[in-house]
């Protein structure tokens, strides 16, 4: 039976174990990453949290809405048992009726569910990397133009350093890409920051920078692990970056430090195919996820939400 709990009723250790020993298990699932990128968050629970679902909700013109946080790629339905659509399926079906808009993504680990009313699926795309190899394999496996770029990046003796802080991370990615993107405010820095020091208090953190030989950063990155995998979580690199291969060779630096390791990287993308052409040069695979969308916004505002 699955049943719909808020916030302060549930179980949050029997959630996180569930989310553990899970198959499909994943860090943005946890209660304590909820807690900070979705404060309130509710959820489905299933036979004493034999599976849950998390629903980080919200509230605009006085409806509730789902929507997908931030800095969370992937939620949707995680299970002790092997997924499968029906059960899947079951769980969309119990998101309560007061959620009047549903824009929320599911788990690569979520299959495909039987048609369901009212609702559509869009196929969304990231990248996996497996580390479980040597160094000689991994590179057999780059792109001529990534090896170019990583030896642009040894000629002007760039230096791959740990030492990097996230304000300086933050600083470059808002001098340069993040100026054009309207939807990221200074709110969601501050979650990006209270996020990254809790999993850093927990060695869930690792933050790599590419370094001038005078000493500047000129692009940063940092990486959450996960139950089996490392994600890709948020990057910047300022022009000088790009001149000089410096993510090329950042994220070099990071699978060589991480090889052999029975992890995946997850790129966490993209749709952009420019994008996905960079993160294919390293040898990673095309994994699809899915987004779930539910529109039953009255006709006004949902005139209003799209203009």
């Amino acid at each position: 039976m699955i049943v719909f709990r808020s916030h302060s009723e549930i179980d949050k250790e029997k959630w996180d174990a569930c989310i553990r020993e899970s198959a499909n298990g994943i860090i943005y699932g946890y209660s304590w990453y909820l807690d900070i990128v979705s404060p309130g968050w509710a959820g489905l629970i299933e036979d004493e949290y034999t599976a849950v679902f998390p629903l980080t909700q919200r509230k605009k013109f006085g409806l509730q809405y789902l929507h997908q946080p931030f800095f969370t790629q992937q939620l949707g339905l995680f299970s002790k048992q092997e997924n499968n659509p029906s059960q899947l399926q079951e769980f969309l079906n119990s998101i309560p009726q007061i959620f009047r808009l549903i824009e929320i993504q599911l788990n690569v680990g979520n299959t495909f569910p039987l048609q369901i009313k009212g609702a559509e699926f869009n196929k969304r795309i990231t990248h996996h990397l497996d580390l479980n190899k040597t160094k000689s394999a991994a590179v057999s496996n780059y792109s001529e133009n990534l090896k170019r770029n990583i030896r642009k990046a040894e000629k002007s003796k760039l230096k791959i350093d740990t030492s990097i802080q996230l304000e300086q991370i933050i600083e470059m990615f808002r001098a340069t890409r993040g100026k054009n993107i309207e939807t990221l405010h200074d709110k969601d820095y501050q979650t990006l920051t209270k996020l990254v020091k809790a999993c850093e208090r927990d060695g869930k953190a690792e933050l790599l920078g590419a370094q001038m030989p005078d000493g500047k950063f000129i692009a940063g990155a940092v990486f959450l692990k996960s139950l089996d995998s490392y994600i890709f979580l948020f990057s910047a690199t300022l022009p000088e970056g790009r001149d000089t291969g410096a993510m090329s060779a950042l994220l070099d630096g990071f699978i060589e430090r991480h090889l052999g390791e029975a992890m995946i990287l997850d790129f966490e993308g993209s749709m952009d195919p420019n994008l996905a052409r960079f993160y294919k040069s390293f040898g990673s695979k095309e994994v699809v996820y899915l987004q779930f969308r539910k529109n039953k916004l009255p006709p006004l505002i949902r005139w209003l939400k799209h203009n």
